[in-house]
């Protein structure tokens, strides 16, 4: 955590901050995906609640924090960060589903320049209780006003396109979540068109890879002592289709966590920017104990090819259920529509 916007919060919550005026001409906090959100219909597709959006000044920020329904100030972590934040002065509210109350919740967010003006700013969260994310589930981007009614997004800045959700920036793992945390075993198909990507380099925030990925068993980030959590494991595993510098030796591997490493190196497959391209991830238990992993891309408009193109198998102690995840991983996609199916 930073130390210096850690410092400067605490003294805002403890003093008060001593602030001039409210002064919303020289401040702007923007939600992302509106002033009014809603959670928990068809389901809840992690641990998390993510509020998304970008604080921004003219003098710069001092300090950042939100309340949920009155409750105490909670600090907040504002862009870039090298992992979850993107961009200069993106945030990310991270709840956990037990704060929340069914119904109408209130978030108000607070910034304050280094002059102590401050702008406040407060969303509606409504929160359905009880509700369990069925399996065969279908999205068409077609019939849809706002991504949040067909998926629960994690990370980034997504907009709807005529052909699906599209990263706004590229960044460190903009993902978006489909399903419950009772899922087992499934099947996820969709469609992505890759517009470009930042060749993979070492350190942040590529880390060494970019890549489209569909994720499985995926519970929720797990907590670690950074605002939003970065700990991307445990979870079942990550089916990612790797970009090289040289489009036409990219190539899968499939990620997981408790030493779970399964790459490519022999089958590449080239891509064309601006073309379509089909993809799909299976997960299910073959053996007691056991759980297999499999992936495949081929072209739009040709047959699908019958084998699978790699696959994985973890041992008795993977993720034993969790819902999907489309992952855009330093790179600009767009990924069409959407078809999950049980495996029995």
């Amino acid at each position: 955590m930073n130390f210096i916007k850690y410092f400067s919060c605490i003294i805002v919550l403890l003093i008060g901050c001593t602030r001039e005026k409210e002064d919303p001409a020289c401040l702007s906090i923007n939600f992302w995906y509106g002033n009014h959100q809603s959670f928990g219909d068809p389901g809840l597709a992690q641990r998390w609640i993510n509020i998304l959006g970008n604080v921004s000044a003219d003098h710069g920020i001092q300090s950042l924090y939100y309340k949920l329904n009155g409750m105490d100030s909670a600090f907040l972590s504002w862009g870039q960060d090298r992992h979850r934040l993107a961009g200069v002065g993106d945030f990310n509210i991270e709840i956990h589903f037990d704060q929340l109350r069914e119904g109408e919740n209130f978030i108000l967010v607070t910034a304050v320049d280094p002059a102590g003006h401050y702008l406040s700013r407060e969303m509606i969260l409504d929160y359905k209780i009880g509700n369990f994310w069925p399996l065969s589930y279908q999205i068409d981007w077609a019939k849809v006003s706002h991504i949040q009614e067909a998926v629960q997004v994690v990370d980034g800045h997504w907009q709807l396109t005529p052909e699906g959700i599209r990263t706004k920036d590229p960044w460190y793992d903009r993902i978006v979540a489909i399903g419950d945390s009772t899922w087992k075993n499934y099947e996820i198909h969709t469609s992505v068109i890759f517009h470009g990507y930042t060749p993979p380099i070492e350190g942040p925030p590529n880390y060494g890879v970019s890549h489209a990925a569909l994720a499985m068993r995926w519970p929720g980030h797990d907590t670690d002592e950074h605002q939003p959590h970065v700990k991307w494991y445990p979870l079942g595993a990550t089916c990612e289709f790797q970009l090289k510098n040289d489009p036409d030796s990219c190539r899968w591997r499939i990620l997981g966590d408790r030493h779970l490493r399964t790459e490519d190196t022999y089958q590449h497959f080239a891509i064309s920017l601006g073309e379509k391209y089909n993809l799909k991830a299976q997960v299910d238990n073959i053996e007691t104990q056991m759980t297999r992993y499999r992936v495949k891309i081929w072209a739009g408009g040709v047959p699908e090819p019958d084998g699978w193109q790699l696959t994985a198998v973890e041992g008795a102690e993977d993720m034993s259920s969790g819902s999907a995840l489309l992952i855009a991983h330093n790179s600009d996609v767009t990924f069409g529509n959407v078809s999950i199916r049980p495996i029995e």
